[in-house]
């Protein structure tokens, strides 16, 4: 292709990890040069001064060599130890139903869609809505003790929009980077957990509220911005929980209409996407599915939630398999693409903006032609800005999810400049109506009922027929158009294309506007065959057809 891989940049992993022995070095240094107490104020000083500078030299060395060591996972719903010796609980979920005091039972969907109630007390922490009650569907955290009765007694309870004692910051340019680091993580308290070295940012640890750190930071000079470390989700609504099931054979996913609707005929067997390599950014991919194995290119480090080379597409949980279902999307339309895996959510659908930033950047430093996001985060993120911008720059094509939130308001990193924004529509080329929309979304794809692959361990766990399923929702638009710039890349890269992957795509795409009038507009639909230039008319394969059974609520 047109890029190459960097698989060993000039300075280590674009993306190091920081071990805490490092971290704190600064201060063993300070402690021990406190108890130096029969030496003079100006030997001890003096010390002090040459023992920082080899802690920071040492540590900016090995921590440049050694890459990933550490996960920076986002937190996990585990039981915590109580001091009283009770078990106690962190729970994410979203509020079920209106809620008209901070005192009292809120009804709360975990993300397997088991309600719960949290009980809320005067003593409960809730500092963090800043006196403003939460709408119904806002993702919450809470801790507590669960109760006899399946309540949690909650101690704490905060929207889970961003990691708790996180906080993300970029440094302003300075003549020895670590040295200020270190400075920075010494003076505020802080521990540096990971570093986004290509444009200066830093993920800190801070024992301390991370608002009220952040407030200090901003005032410094030596700190360009500061923010959360927010939370990144897999597109939820009502088309997330809804599941189809086929037979095991793969001819309904080979075969769907949905491959027709965006004219992918003529081009079968022509134009299969040589030499591209496409970045699934998700839940991971079942790495042993019998449709994908052949195809995939799995790099190290390529799990950012497990830490860990094997980015398996895992369960159970509420989005198992989601990364597993694009890929085979994909796969289906550039069969002949490379596809590397990249997992940045949990089998819940979460992760954030700092794992995703890391993850984009360093997928892209290993040769992803074009990097597919199905998946939401926050449009506030200077940092996944920031990097998108970056990479958008280096030629890399990124594709996101519109969203299924039936809204027009732009969501992230969809809206965001250079990226392709993917909305849904049915079989009639009309918007589902789930679907976002609006001037902002750049594409419309097929995303009601579409068949693809799916992970072998949900079958053996739930007899269900193995191998492949059909999922709706704006994350399945998304590989369609995702494929379809795999194509046109190959054909840029052989010198049959001129214009860029968005100028070819939305030019050639199909204008469907009577039936999505304002407001409701969804850019212009797809169409693969018109963007690709083909020497001969091609005949289509023959289609086969299968039927499914009755359809499958998740709860």
């Amino acid at each position: 292709m047109h890029r190459t891989p960097a698989k060993e940049p000039k300075h280590g992993p674009v993306f190091q990890f920081m071990r805490s022995q490092h971290l704190f070095r600064a201060e063993t240094v300070l402690r021990a040069v406190t108890g130096l107490r029969a030496m003079t104020a100006v030997g001890a000083a003096l010390i002090m001064v040459l023992l920082l500078l080899a802690s920071v030299q040492g540590a900016g060395l090995q921590s440049a060599q050694r890459g990933m060591h550490a996960p920076i996972k986002p937190t996990e719903q585990v039981p915590l130890a109580s001091s009283h010796g009770e078990e106690e609980r962190e729970i994410y979920g979203q509020l079920a139903q209106t809620v008209t005091s901070f005192i009292g039972e809120w009804l709360v969907t975990l993300d397997d869609h088991t309600p719960i109630t949290v009980v809320l007390t005067p003593k409960t922490d809730v500092r963090k809505f800043k006196k403003r009650l939460p709408e119904p569907g806002t993702w919450l955290k809470a801790e507590g003790i669960l109760l006899p009765d399946g309540r949690l007694d909650a101690r704490r309870v905060r929207p889970d929009d961003s990691e708790p004692n996180q906080v993300v910051v970029r440094l302003k340019p300075s003549a020895d980077p670590n040295a200020t680091v270190q400075a920075l993580a010494t003076e505020y308290e802080m521990s540096v957990r990971a570093v986004l070295t290509s444009a200066n940012i830093y993920l800190f640890i801070t024992r301390e509220d991370e608002e009220e750190k952040i407030t200090h930071l901003l005032s410094d000079d030596r700190v360009w911005w500061a923010e959360l470390n927010r939370v990144s989700r897999v597109p939820t609504g009502s088309p997330y929980r809804t599941w189809k099931w086929g037979s095991p054979a793969d001819s309904s996913y080979v075969n769907q209409q949905a491959f027709e609707q965006v004219n992918l005929a003529p081009v079968a067997g022509v134009i299969s996407g040589t030499d591209v390599t496409v970045a699934i950014l998700d839940t991971g991919v079942d790495l042993e599915h019998p449709a994908l194995v052949e195809a995939l290119d799995v790099i190290s480090g390529s799990d950012m939630i497990s830490d860990t080379d094997r980015p398996d597409d895992i369960g159970p949980g509420a989005a198992w398999g989601h990364g597993t279902h694009v890929a085979g999307i994909i796969h289906a339309i550039a069969p002949a693409a490379r596809i590397m895996p990249l997992r940045v959510l949990d089998t819940h659908g979460r992760g954030n903006t700092f794992i995703l930033a890391y993850a984009i950047e360093y997928a892209a430093q290993q040769g992803a032609d074009v990097i597919n996001l199905s998946l939401g985060a926050d449009c506030d993120s200077r940092t996944l800005t920031e990097t998108i911008a970056a990479v958008v720059a280096q030629g890399v094509v990124i594709v996101a999810a519109a969203g299924n939130d039936a809204s027009p308001i732009p969501t992230c990193p969809a809206s965001l400049p250079g990226v392709i924004a993917v909305a849904a529509v049915d079989e009639q080329r009309v918007r589902t109506s789930w679907s976002n929309y609006g001037p902002w979304v750049t594409l419309a794809a097929p995303g009601e009922g579409i068949t693809s692959t799916f992970p072998l361990g949900y079958a053996t766990e739930t007899n269900i027929s193995p191998g492949y399923a059909s999922w709706s929702g704006t994350s399945m638009a998304t590989p369609f158009v995702t494929a379809a710039a795999a194509l046109v890349l190959e054909q840029r890269s052989a010198g049959k294309i001129q214009a860029s992957v968005l100028e070819q795509l939305t030019t050639h795409g199909i204008d469907i506007s009577a039936l999505n009038p304002l407001p409701y507009s969804v850019g212009r639909h797809l169409d693969i065959a018109a963007a690709l230039v083909l020497d001969e008319p091609q005949e289509p394969p023959a289609v086969s057809h299968a039927l499914y059974l009755p359809s499958v609520l998740r709860r």
